[in-house]
């Protein structure tokens, strides 16, 4: 527990048990709202290098409505004196899934059976090819295409959901879904205790592509590396098609047939036209070159989250002038019980022990936009 939450209990523990006077409050006496606080006398970090001593706090209903050096507290403030304290605003992790990150290094290889399985992506115009998405309602003819999927519409989270990334000071993240290739769209939310329609700051907040080449079934295409990004083109082929089909529609409704509604490339049509951002996972340094063209070729300005290998390849990294979500997962401390043992570790792997913590420093330096996460810890 933090020391302002201690002070907070031990402050409402006392209200509690102390005796209570026997003055009667007149008639229409208002008390405290117990919404509004002013911490006093704190030392607040507005943000790196910038510090403010004797500080004062004003929240109301969980909000900082002020910062501000030796304020005034507002009447209908409780006070709670934090002298001795630093005060600092809570972390935002921008990319929070119980997915694990993937590797695209390396990929399975594909049997003639697996080349042939069924679930291959049906083309546009040629009726009686669509194939059941696995799910109920219109959408995508690929289980993996779900642009539609929203992660608020089952978040419920326990109240020990989010206990370790509050310990470590976060206090909102972006819950993102974990599912698929095309997994959907992500929701800004609090991490704080209470009723879900609380909790969400922001829904429908990012849209999410991951080149998961493990994503599909077992008899369902995609299965490589390249059919993952095969099906992403397709998929956003098919949603730019979808919108020139209705707009067409929607100018020569007295001749032209309805088309079909398909919920998946509907969704996508806040992407293709830039009012919703794309955070794109490649899971390695030679993909997200990958990711850029891809995104690129859309005209989508993507948010890329970056593998940790950046230093690599930093002529494609720095190519393409991505905004980065950076891991801080870095590889385990080596433990070599001998001398000898290090005569087994490889060159490749001794620079990645070494260079992986500069990951971050390299990306900023060369003028990129960075924010940083615990995904994969």
């Amino acid at each position: 527990m933090s020391k302002l939450s201690q002070v907070i209990t031990i402050a409402v523990f006392l209200s509690l048990t102390s005796p209570t006077n026997a003055e009667i409050l007149p008639p229409g006496n208002r008390p405290l709202p117990p919404g509004h606080h002013a911490l006093i006398h704190a030392k607040v970090v507005v943000k790196p290098g910038v510090t403010i001593n004797g500080a004062t706090v004003i929240i109301r209903d969980g909000r900082i409505q002020a910062v501000t050096e030796n304020g005034q507290t507002p009447e209908t403030a409780r006070e709670w004196d934090m002298t001795g304290l630093t005060l600092y605003a809570g972390f935002i992790d921008p990319y929070v899934t119980e997915a694990v990150p993937i590797s695209t290094t390396m990929t399975q290889s594909i049997t003639g059976t697996g080349a042939t399985a069924a679930g291959k992506p049906g083309f546009l115009g040629a009726p009686g090819n669509e194939l059941d998405p696995g799910s109920t309602g219109p959408g995508s003819g690929l289980s993996t295409m779900k642009p539609e999927h929203d992660v608020t519409e089952t978040f419920s989270p326990k109240t020990d959901s989010y206990e370790t990334l509050r310990e470590q000071g976060f206090t909102a993240a972006v819950l993102t879904p974990a599912n698929g290739i095309i997994r959907g769209q992500s929701a800004l939310i609090s991490l704080g205790q209470g009723s879900p329609n609380l909790l969400v700051i922001k829904p429908q907040l990012f849209q999410h592509i991951v080149f998961d080449t493990k994503a599909s079934k077992p008899n369902e295409y995609p299965k490589s590396l390249m059919g993952v990004i095969s099906a992403i083109r397709q998929t956003l082929s098919d949603a730019e098609h979808y919108n020139d089909t209705w707009e067409y529609y929607q100018a020569n409704a007295d001749t032209f047939k309805r088309p079909a509604y398909n919920k998946s490339l509907d969704t996508l049509q806040a992407t293709l036209k830039n009012r919703q951002l794309v955070i794109i996972e490649p899971g390695s340094v030679l993909m997200v070159n990958k990711a850029a063209r891809l995104a690129s070729e859309f005209g989508i300005n993507p948010l890329i989250v970056a593998t940790g290998h950046e230093w690599r390849r930093p002529d494609l990294v720095m190519a393409n002038g991505s905004r980065f979500i950076v891991p801080i997962n870095l590889p385990k401390a080596p433990n070599m019980p001998s001398d000898s043992d290090w005569e087994r570790v490889s060159l490749d792997l001794l620079r990645a022990w070494d260079w992986a913590p500069e990951n971050p420093v390299l990306l900023q330096k060369n003028g990129l936009e960075i924010a940083l996460t615990t995904h994969g810890i």
